[in-house]
């Protein structure tokens, strides 16, 4: 009679080790699950910024051309040609400066990318670890319904005796 406490006593022990392990897994799952969100969401936030800074690049691109184009056709007054040359040389400066902070944005989408493969990886890790620990759970169950049951049968037996 001892034993079969025992026995369930165990079972229990391991039913519950297993509904803590199980609640574990999904709260690292759900703070993974939010953590991707999160990088999900800074990455359409960087690529918005991204598609900005090329449309800006693209401004700046035209605007240096037609300061370029202002240069050549206004060579007739040397304070003219100054202006312009000052603008020309602001606009590549500005150009730069857009160019740096698109190819600074694009290598931080791609880290991001690679940081959202890797959580999509421990996310499905995860995911099998809960599914394995369920099924643990539900054979845990059975064999303690199972002992139970033999428990009732055998009390049951003693009662008749």
């Amino acid at each position: 009679m001892d034993k079969h406490r025992e026995k369930i006593a165990g079972l229990r022990e391991e039913a519950n080790a297993a509904n803590e392990r199980a609640d574990s897994l999904e709260r690292a799952l759900k703070q993974l699950m939010d953590e991707q969100t999160e990088r999900e969401q800074e990455i359409i936030s960087l690529q918005n910024r991204i598609t900005r800074l090329e449309e800006e690049a693209e401004v700046r691109e035209s605007q240096l051309e037609e300061a370029k184009q202002i240069q050549k056709n206004s060579e007739a007054t040397l304070n003219e040609s100054d202006v312009v040359m000052r603008k020309v040389v602001t606009l590549q400066d500005t150009l730069e400066e857009t160019e740096t902070l698109l190819h600074e944005a694009r290598e931080k989408a791609s880290k991001l990318d690679l940081e959202n493969e890797k959580l999509n990886r421990v996310i499905a890790q995860n995911e099998k670890n809960r599914e394995d620990s369920e099924a643990r759970y539900e054979e845990l169950n059975e064999k303690y319904a199972g002992v139970k049951k033999e428990l009732d049968e055998i009390i049951r037996s003693l009662d008749d005796m």
